[in-house]
């Protein structure tokens, strides 16, 4: 019986950070949900991502990626970055993204703390102190008092975060659909803030839909 699904020979993470990844932790990850896929890790001495103001610029990502990878075409490609980029919207106005699925795909640091929008409060806060003048003085009191609510520059949560991005970027290379509508999944796609932070700290696991799928998948790779 053919599979519906692709299987990538290795998962190849490309890092154009600055940013200690936490390898052990992603390769384990990896090996405990997706099987014996192979993983690699790439860093990179030049930054590839390119944008056009802060307009994601695809094409021209993936002719300077294509003049460096080391993966070959049947694997799974993923880009660590610390680009923040934003796509135009079905509103036709630009939003910051986490992350975005193709080939390859690409997850941005900053993209993880200014594109899940932060509790509404904080923007209440904000707004106040902007007004105010009072903000620089403020910013750091303000984000104390909201720190267990939202991924913020420096936290050291991004790891385990990062676990969500990294599987959503694989189930785009072996399923084309990267998400799930259920909070208690890792493919949850957040557009908060504290639903990121519930699907992939709390929770931090896959549904049950997604379990199964993965042990199906899992015995295909033996």
């Amino acid at each position: 019986m053919k599979n519906e699904f692709t299987i990538p020979s290795g998962i190849y993470l490309y890092d154009e950070t600055e940013y200690k990844v936490d390898l052990k932790r992603i390769k384990n990850f990896i090996e405990e949900n997706f099987g014996k896929i192979k993983f690699y890790y790439v860093h990179l001495k030049e930054k590839i991502v390119s944008t056009k103001g802060l307009l994601l610029d695809l094409l021209e990502t993936q002719k300077l990626f294509n003049r460096i990878k080391v993966s070959p075409e049947d694997s799974c490609e993923i880009i660590l970055s610390e680009k923040l980029f934003a796509t135009l919207g079905e509103d036709r106005r630009p939003h910051i993204r986490a992350s975005i699925y193709s080939f390859p795909s690409i997850i941005s640091l900053p993209g993880i703390v200014e594109g899940p929008a932060k509790p509404k409060e904080f923007y209440i806060y904000k707004q106040k102190y902007l007004t105010l003048g009072l903000w620089d003085l403020k910013e750091k009191e303000v984000k104390e008092k909201f720190k267990n609510r939202f991924i913020d520059y420096g936290d050291n949560r991004i790891n385990e975060v990062l676990k969500g991005y990294i599987a959503q970027a694989i189930f785009f290379y072996i399923l084309g659909d990267p998400f799930c509508i259920n909070k208690n999944c890792r493919l949850f796609n957040a557009h908060w803030q504290e639903e990121l932070i519930y699907s992939q700290i709390k929770i931090a696991q896959f549904c049950k839909k997604h379990k199964k799928f993965l042990e199906k998948f899992k015995t295909n790779m033996i």
